[in-house]
């Protein structure tokens, strides 16, 4: 049976698998993409935070600054509220028995100024006693924060008024502008005064309009809103400069702890609109951790982010800032968008490129394949050729030597069958290598040796493990093939006293694949072997067989997979060495 053995075809990449290394690499990238979104999200929502909180700090210096000229306008109402308790002195009768209602609505009138209220004790109290506004009158200050009833009592007893609030002046004492007792719609400012000429305190008052009006066009109320409505976006929806001892209903706690606050408003300045349930919590907390709170809250179907910063001023407060969270989400939406758009153009036009890359290596790598088979193919086949043509002469062999024998020609004879079995050795010399490849051509050129009459000795050793891949095993069959060729031609044209020797001696070293093709022909003259690589350059004659390009293509092959080859030549033996990295 005449069988050919075929270098097996290395298998395709697959496209399955390619699409399958696409799709990690399209989850690692939606992984990336999460993080991204979670990063910007953080990203966005710390610099709201610090938006909020530049907008908490400009509130609180706005509102230290404001505190120090509504101080001052306030005392300056409280200077006019004395002298106009002095005008009402010097017009009333001394005895409270004997002053009117109707003569301290005249006389109010007369001043300028919203009411005037007469005040005494009353046992264990002090009261309201003749008034030109009626709730004053019988009106308990017994229950009032100690700091009122306190310097009602200092004035009376004609002692210098000694509280933590107010305005103290001699005789005289004025309350912080506070919501009214009596009539809890107004804010007002109360002088109290009393010098011993009269059995009351003259206390003449006035609504906070002006001031009001004073604190809306240059106060905080005023910076508040500009920070909301004006040109430059700070981000804030609303802000609340919340009154906790009002606002969490925690006045009693408040007196233990030696707090006075000026006002019954739970937000001091500012608006509260935007309400949550979650407030009183945050702002609690706020005050008792003293550090910033925040929580995410969704009032009317939107997403909002509410943030409460303690802040300490004459008694502790907490700003309240409510900001659109929307935008952020926002924000996030369009950056997403654009990433995964261009996540989906990338991984689209990755996918093409695999697609082309996987058909391009595969045509390659079939077609680096199909042409190490031919080698094979034709090598072996022109092996067995030749032994079939020896065995065909097989019978002519033994007629010969039959016939010598007969005529009893011994020494033609032995010359005869000498000459047989050095061609039967040869063409049995087939070595076993473990790259097809390169054992075919190895092979071949034995056979070759054999028809042009050269010796061919080969010797291949520790290739048992090497594993070479497709293309580059096609590639060492054309560099030793090119080599083994020159060699054969060097010793064909040499001086015929020179023995036709050719050796090819090949072996792993390290990590390294190295081949000697050693030739017994004429030495290379020196001053060419600089040149020899050169394309059509060649120290035999010029024919269609000898183009020069062999060692050229050689030297390409070398240089393409960062080998090395060189070449030595003695008169002796011409070598070439070429080592290539596994």
């Amino acid at each position: 049976m005449n069988t050919t053995s075929k270098p097996k075809l290395k298998p395709k990449i697959p496209l399955r698998s390619s699409l399958f290394i696409l799709m990690i690499s399209l989850i690692i990238v939606l992984l990336t993409d999460s993080v991204f979104y979670y990063y910007t999200k953080r990203m966005l929502t710390t610099e709201l935070e610090t938006k909020l909180g530049l907008i908490a700090n400009n509130v609180a210096i706005s509102i230290k600054h404001s505190k120090t000229g509504e101080r001052y306008v306030e005392n300056l109402i409280g200077q006019n509220l004395r002298t106009a308790a002095l005008a009402a002195q010097y017009k009333l009768d001394p005895d409270i028995e004997q002053v009117t209602n109707e003569e301290l609505v005249n006389l109010s009138q007369e001043l300028m100024i919203d009411h005037i209220t007469l005040m005494k004790r009353s046992g264990d109290d002090i009261i309201g006693y003749k008034s030109s506004e009626p709730k004053e009158i019988n009106m308990s200050t017994k229950n009032w924060s100690r700091d009122w009833f306190k310097a009602f009592n200092q004035l009376l007893d004609t002692k210098e008024t000694n509280v933590l609030s107010g305005q103290a002046l001699p005789h005289y004492w004025s309350g912080p502008m506070n919501t009214s007792m009596s009539d809890p719609k107004f804010v007002d400012k109360w002088g109290y005064y009393y010098d011993g000429r009269t059995n009351y305190i003259v206390d003449p008052y006035v609504h906070d309009t002006y001031f009001r009006d004073y604190q809306r066009e240059t106060g905080v109320d005023a910076v508040i809103d500009e920070m909301i409505h004006g040109y430059t976006d700070h981000g804030a929806t609303e802000i609340a400069v919340f009154n906790p001892p009002i606002f969490l209903g925690q006045q009693e706690q408040y007196k233990k702890e030696g707090y006075t606050w000026f006002t019954d408003r739970e937000v001091l300045f500012g608006s509260y609109t935007m309400q949550d349930p979650r407030d009183r919590q945050f702002v609690q907390s706020a005050l008792a951790s003293k550090q910033t709170q925040q929580m995410m809250a969704t009032i009317e179907g939107k997403s909002y982010l509410k943030m409460f910063i303690p802040l300490q001023l004459d008694i502790p407060v907490v700003i309240g800032l409510t900001a659109d969270y929307e935008q952020v989400r926002n924000s996030i939406k369009r950056q997403q968008t654009n990433l995964l758009l261009l996540i989906g153009s990338t991984a689209l036009i990755a996918f093409i490129l695999v697609i082309l890359s996987v058909r391009f290596m595969n045509r390659n790598r079939e077609a680096a394949a199909e042409s190490v088979q031919g080698v094979y193919v034709d090598h072996i086949g022109s092996l067995f050729r030749s032994m079939k043509e020896q065995r065909h002469d097989f019978n002519n062999h033994v007629a010969t030597i039959h016939s010598l024998v007969h005529l009893q020609q011994y020494e033609e004879l032995s010359r005869y069958t000498s000459e047989i079995i050095g061609e039967t050795t040869a063409l049995n010399d087939i070595i076993q290598i473990n790259v097809p490849a390169i054992s075919a051509i190895v092979q071949s050129k034995v056979i070759q040796a054999v028809e042009r009459k050269i010796t061919f000795e080969h010797e291949i050793a520790n290739l048992k493990d090497v594993q070479l891949s497709t293309v580059k095993a096609t590639d060492w069959v054309r560099i030793i093939s090119n080599l083994i060729d020159n060699a054969f031609d060097a010793v064909s044209v040499s001086d015929p006293n020179r023995d036709k020797l050719v050796r090819l001696e090949g072996q792993v070293q390290g990590h390294a694949l190295v081949f000697h093709i050693r030739n017994a022909g004429d030495p290379i003259p020196g001053d060419l072997i600089e040149r020899i690589f050169e394309p059509g350059f060649s120290t035999k004659k010029q024919d269609a067989a000898h183009a020069g390009l062999g060692l050229s293509i050689v030297k390409q092959l070398v240089d393409k997979y960062g080998g090395t080859v060189r070449v030595s030549s003695t008169e002796s033996e011409t070598v070439f060495t070429v080592s290539l990295p596994l």
